[in-house]
């Protein structure tokens, strides 16, 4: 008469000769953890490093308009300038920009179509470029004209409205977007930081 054996003896008996096996199994999938990149924080100091002369002219001249007509102080003015024209990390460039130096002409156009459109100068300081400051290094005609335009049909807001300024405010990105996955029908671009898809 064969006696049968509980489920507690069974598994006390199989587990020395399942232990090795688990243990290798366990070293097999562990993989090393990588640690992130680190990436290099540029400074006005670094920037200054490269330029010289006129260029370097230029970019005092656009520092203080930002201070001067948004009342950025003027670390601000020059880590929103770092991020505009491509001087620092490149999630949102993607090598369109790349260290660029920026021209009067084009940062106070910019900002007069800020203001044109309806967006109050503290916000354009602390919501508008505090949030998402590659907006100033975008062309006015090709980029942001056509993006208000784009809000306009699919939102139904006009610019100067209180909805459209606590839109902007909101959503700032929406100002520098060039690309819409969802609505051209596409796989993700992996690019939802200038995507209509995410806002």
């Amino acid at each position: 008469r064969v006696e049968r054996m509980s489920a507690s003896i069974v598994a006390r008996l199989c587990a020395p000769a399942l232990a090795p096996r688990r243990a290798r199994l366990s070293k097999r999938r562990a993989r090393p953890t990588l640690a992130p990149p680190v990436r290099a924080v540029v400074t006005a100091e670094d920037v200054a490093a490269q330029l010289s002369g006129e260029d370097l002219g230029k970019w005092e001249s656009c520092r203080s308009i930002l201070v001067g007509e948004l009342g950025m102080d003027e670390d601000k003015a020059d880590k929103t300038m770092i991020r505009a024209f491509g001087w620092g990390g490149q999630t949102y460039w993607r090598n369109e920009k790349v260290q660029e130096v920026p021209e009067v002409e084009d940062v106070e156009a910019r900002i007069a179509y800020f203001l044109e459109i309806g967006i109050e100068q503290a916000d354009l300081a602390e919501k508008v470029l505090g949030k998402v400051p590659e907006v100033l290094g975008c062309d006015v005609e090709t980029r942001l004209k056509v993006n208000v335009a784009h809000i306009q049909k699919t939102c139904f807001m006009k610019p100067n409205t209180k909805n459209f300024r606590n839109y902007i405010n909101r959503v700032p990105q929406v100002l520098g977007n060039n690309l819409d996955c969802a609505a051209q029908g596409l796989n993700c671009a992996g690019e939802c930081n200038r995507c209509w898809a995410r806002c």
